[in-house]
């Protein structure tokens, strides 16, 4: 363990890269969230991409749609099957 006389003998070059790198890295978090903030607020106010996702959810209700009938005539014809001796 460091005595109060170690830290004396470090100097300035021994307190400072410490503290730049605290410093360094809490800057580098906080514009890091910012971007990541700024790029999603781009992504969803952008009205070419809003269409797009209206689209894409249009098409996968469709499919979705035709899942449930064919899943429907398939469970009528399994019962079909069954139900012959």
């Amino acid at each position: 363990m460091l005595n109060a006389s170690d830290w004396s003998n470090v100097g300035a070059a021994g307190w400072m890269i410490p503290v730049v790198a605290i410093i360094g890295g809490a800057t580098f978090l906080i514009l890091a969230t910012y971007w990541k903030y700024r790029h999603r607020t781009a992504e969803v106010a952008s009205p070419e991409l809003r269409r797009t996702l209206d689209a894409n959810t249009e098409a996968s209700r469709a499919v979705l749609a035709k899942l449930d009938a064919l899943d429907q005539r398939l469970a009528t014809v399994e019962k079909t099957l069954t139900d012959i001796p």
